[in-house]
């Protein structure tokens, strides 16, 4: 509970600042920092952890850091870090915040000098070894183009972006508060939200539980409950999921048709309901953000071929040194066979944990080129093989 009030009592108390006054004014004059400009195009490569996560290395007041990029959270730094770097640690008028304000951070040539970074137990809370977290606030001086493909992140001068194929697809961008880019997004051509271009979270599209509202009774008939959960932030009530298919998701020109969807309890310091643009959406596509100019630029690249819908209804995680059944979706093949969230789970197609990686665990689960695989588990005491095979939940 201590963690969770930690994490949200930092984002809060920074988007409370960023709400007084003029709002956009109030939050950069806050978190400071200045880019400087560019030389010529700079790329920096990045690792995936986890499947999702985007890891670079940077440099903070002259150490290199393995950090997190993540255009969905903001710049902080383990409390660790900042004390072995011995940063002066300033307090927001409040005093729930520390901050530490940097000379420099670089990503390989590009640098921002002055911005506060936040200071939390970050590896701790997230139950990483990274040092912490590159976000918006930092992205925000520059044009910044995410290549899954190449696992690059091409940094530029902000300059105006132009469509030159058929498979580029621009549109405006909105900053919501703290400080993360979003584009309008329409659902089964009802009312636009903002949806959130969120590079640190691993499914195509999840939205608040707090959207079920909106749907009628008929739509509401179709939900799909989970028994544990499949998306969670921290919080402290317990986290709930839901599957849905929506006949349509459009934003700009880019229009999906029966799109498969997570319900979740979002992060509270988001304050609006938003849509979450993850992953599993952005790596078909190079994604080039300017934020200076308020634009983005999907090209199309690539198809994972991943559909939540076309599923054997279970969500496996590695945890320390084993297996971890985080959720299992009602009625699904998995639940058929009396697997639950506290199922012991040995093996996966005969793997054990140190034999799979998570990249591995999520392909299995979530292409739909595979149709079929196996599990051994601890079931009435006894070892047993599971046979599961993937079917369209919503059939």
């Amino acid at each position: 509970m201590k963690k969770i009030f930690s994490l949200m009592t930092v984002f809060v108390a920074l988007t409370l600042i960023s709400c007084q006054g003029v709002k956009t004014k109030m939050f950069l004059k806050f978190k400071g920092g200045a880019g400087q400009k560019l030389k010529s195009d700079v790329v920096v490569p990045f690792k995936l952890v986890a499947s999702h996560i985007i890891e670079v290395e940077a440099e903070i007041n002259g150490s290199i850091q393995t950090m997190v990029l993540d255009t969905g959270g903001l710049t902080m730094l383990d409390k660790s870090i900042a004390d072995s770097l011995k940063m002066e640690l300033i307090s927001t008028p409040q005093n729930n915040v520390q901050l530490a304000e940097t000379d420099a951070i670089i990503l390989q040539d590009v640098i921002v000098n002055g911005l506060k970074m936040g200071v939390i137990d970050f590896r701790d809370m997230f139950k990483f070894q990274h040092s912490g977290m590159i976000g918006s606030d930092y992205l925000r001086f520059f044009q910044s183009e995410y290549n899954y493909q190449e696992q690059t992140i091409t940094f530029r001068n902000s300059q105006k972006l132009r469509k030159r194929t058929n498979k580029d697809y621009l549109m405006d961008i909105e900053i919501i508060f703290p400080y993360f880019p979003t584009v309008d997004v329409r659902i089964n051509s009802k009312k636009t939200q903002p949806g959130l271009i969120d590079t640190g979270l691993h499914y195509a599209f999840v939205l608040p539980v707090s959207w079920l509202e909106n749907l009628s009774e008929e739509e509401k008939s179709k939900l799909i409950e989970a028994d544990g959960f499949f998306a969670k932030w921290p919080s402290p009530s317990p986290p709930k999921s839901y599957l849905f298919q929506f006949e349509k998701i459009q934003f700009g020109d880019i229009v999906l048709i029966d799109v498969p969807v997570i319900f979740a309890e979002l992060p509270a310091f988001l304050q609006q309901e938003v849509i979450l643009i993850g992953k599993y959406f952005l790596e078909n596509y190079i994604t080039i953000l300017d934020y200076p100019k308020r634009n983005v630029m999907f090209t199309e690249v690539y198809n994972n071929n991943y559909n939540l819908a076309y599923s054997a209804g279970i969500m496996i995680s590695k945890k320390d040194d084993k297996f971890d059944i985080t959720g299992i979706w009602k009625n699904s093949p998995a639940a058929e066979f009396g697997i639950t969230p506290d199922t012991e789970l040995q093996a996966i197609n005969g793997k054990n944990h140190a034999g799979i990686s998570q990249k591995e665990i999520m392909e299995m689960l979530m292409n739909k080129k595979v149709a079929k695989f196996y599990l051994t588990v601890i079931q009435d005491g006894q070892e047993e093989e599971i046979l599961l095979r993937k079917r369209d939940l919503f059939e």
